[in-house]
């Protein structure tokens, strides 16, 4: 007998919008105004956002305490600071990893005159932090093909981006496999454990040991998160 793993599906059309002349939103998950019974976080994977800014406008951000958070620009680049003096321009191809301790306040600009700028915002639940107000800022080689690249562990976190070509093959072994897996395209289209994904679309799945997917697009691209069930 095939082995059925349990999974969800979330449609890129089915995130909760927040839209206004500066600045858009679309959420994965249950956030702010938006609460769905389908769309509860996927154990510590608390927000997956993706946002756009227009040019010249600024948001700002309360996150939480005990919380892991990853800040990944789409398009064009952001200006960051926060209330601790942080402050820097994080641009595509680079990571920002926060694993905030205490609770923090962000702010986030686009610093461009006639371009909007676009990134995602994922936030990840802990316990206790295995640092106090941590910082990180990574460099992403993109020109890396058909693999998975790491872009953090933290405690139980790991999340991971992979860059494929049409017809090319991948697949994730769980370190834990009592955790789940989330993953989330963020371009082209993919084949994952037999469910078609398309841009933006997201999955999760449990009682996995190993998922596989194909991509079924050129220069598709995918996030892997494995994370603790609660």
């Amino acid at each position: 007998m095939i082995k059925q793993i349990p999974a969800q599906i979330y449609k890129s059309e089915t995130r909760g919008v927040f839209k206004s002349e500066k600045y858009n939103c679309f959420a994965t998950f249950n956030f702010d105004r938006y609460q769905d019974l389908s769309r509860i976080p996927f154990g510590s994977l608390q927000i997956l956002n993706e946002e756009i800014l227009a040019p010249q406008h600024c948001i700002s951000r309360v996150v939480k305490a005990k919380t892991n958070v990853i800040i990944l620009p789409l398009f064009g680049g952001i200006e960051y600071k926060d209330n601790l003096g942080n402050a820097e321009f994080l641009r595509v191809e680079q990571i920002r990893v926060i694993a905030a301790d205490d609770e923090m306040t962000v702010e986030i600009f686009n610093p461009y005159e006639n371009e909007n700028v676009s990134f995602l915002t994922i936030h990840f639940q802990t316990e206790a932090s295995c640092f106090k107000n941590h910082f990180q800022k990574s460099e992403i080689d993109l020109a890396i093909r058909n693999k998975l690249i790491r872009l953090i562990e933290i405690e139980e976190t790991l999340c991971f981006i992979g860059v494929y070509d049409g017809r090319k093959e991948g697949f994730y072994t769980l370190r834990n496999p009592n955790n789940g897996v989330f993953v989330f395209v963020v371009n082209g289209a993919f084949e994952v454990e037999d469910r078609l994904l398309e841009a933006k679309d997201g999955l999760s799945l449990k009682k996995a040991e190993v998922i596989e997917w194909e991509a079924l697009s050129e220069n598709a691209v995918l996030l892997v998160f494995e994370v603790a069930l609660k």
